[in-house]
């Protein structure tokens, strides 16, 4: 999904023009010279976010590759303290499953975090175009965003924003790490009772308590990834709605169900994690720790079926694009405060 027709993007960029790419001549001028000293910025823009632009950089000394992450001080204007705070745990993470940060710079107008650079693409983006995909594959994927999540929590660190845009494979080798991304930084956004975070997910991965208000402790980060974990074994999302009002239904319902169609071939093992991820309660869901321990994870599920064909067909079925359009849409209502 292309995001750039979105109008808080196109303000962001509008923004970022402004404050990097007016002064051609200045090329290097625009970012600090510290940052300049040490990294050599290019000129690709890897991705936009909701309040960042990410470029590629390479450490003059050793020649590594990076991400910059550009955090434009207008686009956080009065949440200051929260980055500074976030970015004090970001220099404290340091896990073979989670981005770690290299370094940071700063500026008038913005903020600079050099993190490490995922160039393997995104989760579901790499499903699609596998020929062979197994339940042991998912497996797999699920412990390390399990392990990622583990190490976070006991640091008592939220992530809040798990979904599939922010779990990227490190490379793009076949047996590459699955990275997760973003933590932390989607307080930054959080208006008190703003859900819609992102200016490209979807909603359907955040916790019933989270919609309720109710709650967003470590248990959000595990619901999500029960989101993930029956997505990646389906190919759709287990709650979707016409609009944006009952896809939230579904989820505060907690109502799912797995479709003799495309759940007919799948271990009741995998069946039973997905319901102990998606259990509305969060004081009875199962923890990132204990969710390691799940048969599903540790015993080598016996199921060697191809799911690749199915869950192509989850992804292109009619289902899992309705419930992005009616994300988009309810995302395009969102305006960026001035």
């Amino acid at each position: 999904m292309s995001h750039h027709h979105n109008p808080f993007v196109k303000k962001l960029l509008a923004l970022f023009k402004k404050t990097h790419e007016d002064d051609k001549d200045k090329e290097s001028s625009k970012y600090p010279s510290a940052l300049n000293a040490k990294y050599e910025i290019g000129e690709k823009t890897l991705g936009v976010g909701s309040f960042a632009v990410v470029k590629e950089c390479t450490n003059r000394i050793t020649n590594e590759k990076c991400a910059v992450k550009i955090i434009l001080k207008k686009v956080i204007a009065g949440k200051q303290q929260m980055l500074d705070s976030e970015l004090d745990i970001l220099t404290k993470v340091h896990h073979e499953h989670i981005v770690s940060m290299h370094d940071i710079f700063e500026s008038n107008d913005a903020v600079y975090i050099i993190t490490d650079l995922c160039t393997g693409g995104e989760l579901f983006q790499r499903i699609v175009e596998r020929g062979t995909y197994t339940e042991a594959m998912a497996a797999d994927l699920v412990r390390q965003i399990l392990e990622g999540l583990a190490y976070l929590h006991s640091l008592d660190i939220v992530h809040r924003d798990i979904k599939p845009e922010n779990l990227l494979f490190k490379t793009p080798e076949e047996d590459a790490e699955l990275l997760i991304t973003d933590f932390g930084l989607s307080k930054l956004l959080k208006n008190n009772n703003e859900v819609l975070t992102t200016a490209c997910g979807t909603p359907g991965y955040v916790a019933p308590e989270v919609l309720l208000g109710t709650g967003h402790g470590k248990p959000v980060d595990l619901w999500s990834v029960g989101v993930i974990m029956y997505t990646l074994l389906s190919g759709y999302t287990p709650f979707y709605g016409e609009d944006q009002n009952e896809l939230f239904d579904s989820i505060m319902k907690a109502e799912y169900e797995f479709d003799e169609e495309y759940w007919g071939d799948i271990s009741i093992e995998a069946k039973n994690l997905i319901n102990k991820l998606l259990t509305f309660n969060p004081t009875e869901r199962i923890t990132a720790e204990e969710a390691l321990h799940d048969i599903w994870i540790t015993g080598e599920t016996d199921n060697d079926i191809n799911l690749a064909p199915n869950v192509r067909k989850g992804f292109n079925n009619r289902r899992t694009l309705r419930s992005i359009v009616a994300a988009v849409t309810a995302i395009n209502k969102l305006k960026l405060e001035d």
